[in-house]
């Protein structure tokens, strides 16, 4: 023995000896390498990227400056073009500072410094020209021309600057590419030289280990085996067990020479299975009284008999039933969630099981959040998972998806008259108040319906049509459930193509505004114009009936309150400047855009910008405006009269039936809604309730407008009943910008 390790020893010096000796060469073949890696990397780095970033920035500031100038020429806002053409000088010479002092490029240098010094000369003879009272435009254009001239006379100056860089920085990497890829050579013959000794004093050092302890480990391997081993023959006769087999019978209250009951019951069965399958082995679980034991079986088919390894699994599947039970239950109502519907969706789709599908939803229950608050709702969620539990059936299985959301599948065979049956029963269970510990509370549901494989063919499709059918039946007025039909599909598929369509149309200018005339009645002289938005897509004409309501409930009505806001003051400025001091634009404020918190900033802004006199603004806000939130809208209303903005009520008497906001909030007029106006020659309730209007607007000294007078009929009944202003039809139709004003001219 001690000859071996002696010869081993003297082998493995040997080795090691050679390999430090390559290792020492190698270092310094490596070292020599990175001192020349580095100084091309660093010549790269601190010399000819700056420069390739330069020449781009230098670029881009060419691009910006003549921006500048051309936004100056359309702006007229000296200010900010001083300013910006600072700016962007200091930012060219930063950039040009970058060319300063390089090798072989000074004189390029030299000439970019000498034609941006004629940009800056053409800036200021640019300045000088727009800042008289009445502009040369062409000197302006020539100017213009000029500058853009110099950009491109610089560019092949940049270019050919970038283009020698390009080059330089080629060489530099591929000669550094050669030079990597001659040290990995080495790296890598060292390397395999160094697994090649290790791999040889592995053999000798594994061939002395094993012939040691071969027969050791063998002969303890079962014996010591924390998990029973048993070993049988083919008639599943117990030739071996482990003393591992003794201790789990014990845990579990049998005898030790009971070891049969570790063996799988169906031991014969078995046999056969593993005898067909290709490795011979397989592996069950299996139970012992409250253990749950996983069985492998290896047929060891050479001598014939079985090896039979077992492991104690309980606490690891009830582990990861806890886990799928956390997974597919909803922790707030105990109910199963959206992903075990899933599941269950996809397991019935594939057995091709006819079934129903509904989800219903807490009516305004983001709204129920925002004033009772998290606990209190999710308390109210839990009471009604209660509910659930006293109406469940063995033909309906409930889901709680998510916050205010639960679902209902039906399986049997008249399931759809089961889930109206459903429906039904729970409306009436929701006529009572539910009762929690933080009070009693009302609620509604909203049902949407769709049925397998009528439907759809697959669960997610089944999933997006009954939310079409829900948010159907949200919005309707008379039945609180829906089933699913392709017209809802196709009208939602419209829906969100118009919304994408109406996300751009601002940007796009597909967005118009017409402006249709108001008539002082007494005066018979124009004092107002409302504005309207339009929308022209593809040649054709968007209805507002049809856009408006989509842009409310999105939110993209803000975005387009505000640009409607803005350009109808640029108009309103322009025309009143031309024609009228005292003509009043109108614009019509949805309850969303008044509620945004920015809403007064936006009015300000607009002002200011095109200069209107606030007096010379109207706002017309809906009755919706007022339902909610009285305080807070007290004081928007407030805000907007110290502005000097005047505040009038649209489609007055169509809204909420309180008039207590008449005489609460600062209001300076009513718009008598087109409904009355359109049959108040034939119908005497409408004009009665004209009549009233007016009589209402008067004694709180309001001015009264009419909408929709379309006939001289309707002019003679609001005169009498000595109504301020009319507009409509019989008047004009909404008119653009030109035609307004023609019209205007001619009346």
């Amino acid at each position: 023995m001690q000859f071996l390790v002696r010869k081993y020893l003297l082998k493995a010096s040997l080795l090691a000896g050679l390999s430090l000796l390559l290792g020492l060469m190698l270092s310094l073949l490596v070292f020599q390498a990175n001192e020349k890696v580095k100084i091309q990397t660093v010549d790269v780095v601190e010399h000819r990227l700056p420069i390739l970033s330069a020449i781009n920035e230098l670029i881009a500031d060419l691009t910006e400056q003549e921006r500048i100038v051309y936004e100056y020429y359309r702006s007229k806002e000296q200010a900010i073009f001083l300013s910006s053409s600072r700016n962007i000088q200091r930012t060219f010479a930063m950039h040009l500072s970058a060319l300063e002092g390089q090798q072989g490029i000074a004189q390029e240098t030299k000439n970019i410094q000498l034609q941006q010094q004629e940009i800056i000369q053409l800036f200021n003879r640019f300045d000088q020209l727009m800042d008289v009272y009445e502009p040369d435009w062409d000197a302006l254009r020539a100017v213009l021309t000029a500058i853009s001239n110099q950009r491109l006379q610089m560019l092949p100056t940049l270019k050919y600057i970038e283009n020698i860089t390009k080059k330089q920085v080629d060489e530099g990497h591929v000669e550094t590419i050669q030079q990597i890829d001659k040290t990995a050579m080495l790296v890598t013959f060292y390397s395999v030289f160094i697994v090649v000794i290790a791999v040889i004093v592995a053999w000798y050092i594994r061939q002395y280990i094993l012939a040691q302890t071969k027969s050791t480990r063998l002969a303890h391997f079962a014996q010591r085996n924390p998990n029973p081993i048993i070993s049988v023959n083919s008639e599943g006769e117990v030739l071996f067990s482990n003393p591992a087999c003794e201790r789990l019978l014990k845990q579990e209250g049998f005898d030790n020479n009971e070891v049969t009951k570790l063996i799988p019951s169906n031991f014969l069965a078995l046999k056969e299975v593993i005898a067909r399958s290709n490795n011979h082995y397989i592996i069950i679980e299996q139970t012992l009284k409250n253990k749950i034991l996983q069985v492998s079986v290896n047929w060891l088919e050479d001598f014939d008999v079985y090896d039979i390894h077992i492991k104690d699994v309980t606490e690891q599947v009830v582990a990861q039933q806890e886990v799928k039970h956390l997974a597919f239950t909803s922790q707030e109502t105990g109910l199963p969630n959206q992903y075990k519907l899933k599941e269950k969706l996809s397991a019935l789709i594939e057995s091709d099981v006819i079934f129903s599908l509904g989800v219903f939803a807490i009516r305004h229950y983001n709204d129920k959040v925002a004033t009772l608050g998290g606990e209190v709702t999710t308390s109210l969620i839990k009471c009604i998972a209660k509910v659930l539990s006293n109406t469940s059936t063995q033909q309906v299985e409930f889901y709680h998806l998510g916050e205010g959301e639960f679902a209902a599948l039906a399986l049997d065979d008249e399931s759809n008259a089961t889930l109206v049956t459903l429906a039904t029963e729970l409306s009436k269970q929701t006529e009572n108040a539910l009762v929690t510990r933080y009070g009693e509370f009302f609620i509604e549901f909203d049902f949407g319906f769709a049925s397998f494989p009528e439907h759809a063919t697959n669960s997610n499709s089944l999933l997006k049509n009954v939310h079409i059918a829900l948010g159907v039946a949200c919005q309707s007025p008379h039945e609180n459930y829906a089933f699913f039909t392709s017209e809802f599909a196709d009208r939602a598929e419209k829906r969100a193509a118009m919304l994408d369509n109406l996300r751009n149309a601002v940007f796009l200018e597909e967005l118009f505004l017409v402006y249709q005339p108001q008539l002082c009645v007494k005066q018979k002289k124009i004092t107002g114009i409302e504005t309207l938005v339009r929308w022209r897509q593809n040649g054709k004409i968007v209805s507002p009936i049809d856009f408006i309501p989509l842009a409310e409930q999105s939110g993209l009505i803000v975005t387009i309150g505000q640009w409607i806001l803005q350009q109808a003051c640029l108009f309103g400025q322009r025309i009143i400047k031309q024609h009228n001091d005292e003509l009043v634009v109108a614009v019509n404020i949805s309850p969303r855009q008044f509620s945004h918190p920015l809403f007064i900033e936006t009015v300000e802004q607009a002002l200011e910008e095109s200069g209107l006199n606030p007096a010379n603004l109207e706002l017309e806000i809906t009755e919706g405006v007022f339902m909610h939130h009285e305080v807070n809208t007290l004081n928007m209303m407030h805000k907007l009269k110290r502005l000097g903005v005047q505040l009038s009520i649209d489609d007055f008497g169509t809204g909420y039936s309180s008039l207590s906001y008449l005489k609460q909030f600062p209001i300076d007029k009513l718009k008598i809604d087109q409904s009355f106006v359109r049959d108040c020659d034939k119908n005497d309730e409408d004009k009665a309730i004209i009549n009233t209007i007016i009589g209402l607007g008067k004694s709180l000294d309001l001015t009264l407008i009419a909408e929709g007078v379309e006939e001289l009929v309707h002019l003679e009944i609001l005169t009498a009943m000595e109504c301020d202003e009319i507009q409509g039809y019989w008047l004009s139709k909404p008119l653009e910008d030109d035609a307004l004003i023609e019209f205007i001219n001619n009346y």
